[in-house]
């Protein structure tokens, strides 16, 4: 006897989604730039935060069954370095947008109660976003070390902090 395969699960369709974007912390460091007796006003401006997608999703196929909730919060590191100059022009170079290790992901059945909130993918985020806010200047330090430094220093700048 030879068995058939089983047919494949009929895929989720996504009824809707919702992207966002939200800031958990940011912060400017001033700088003074040197360089052959010249002096510079610069910022260098970092902010964390965290994107979201969540999409309303129902099964696919025939058996009746229940819309769920997925969802996905990531969080990213942007550095900008800008540059004010005495005549009170300011420009800033092109922001760099880091993904950080960061993230909440999950999926939960649509509640019959209120079907347009999603609790737990708002108590995800949540989380997420209050386990960075102690970490902050530890990954900007980081960041300034690691990516900023560098950058100035090739560039034969001599950086202190107002």
């Amino acid at each position: 006897m030879i068995a058939a395969e089983p047919p494949p699960a009929a895929e989720a369709v996504v009824v809707s989604r919702r992207e966002s974007s939200e800031v958990v912390v940011s912060r400017d460091t001033p700088l003074v730039l040197t360089k052959a007796g010249q002096r510079e006003q610069a910022f260098v401006r970092q902010a964390i935060f965290v994107t979201t997608s969540l999409s309303l999703t129902r099964p696919g196929g025939e058996a009746p069954a229940l819309d769920s909730w997925r969802w996905a919060h990531q969080a990213f590191l942007q550095r900008q370095v800008c540059f004010s100059s005495m005549t009170g022009l300011f420009a800033c170079a092109e922001a760099s947008v880091q993904p950080l290790t960061d993230a909440e992901t999950g999926e939960a059945p649509v509640s019959p109660v209120d079907p347009e909130a999603a609790p737990e993918s708002e108590a995800a985020r949540k989380r997420l976003a209050d386990g960075l806010k102690p970490r902050a200047t530890a990954l900007f330090d980081a960041d300034r070390r690691q990516h900023v430094e560098p950058m100035l220093k090739a560039a034969g700048v001599v950086a202190a902090r107002r």
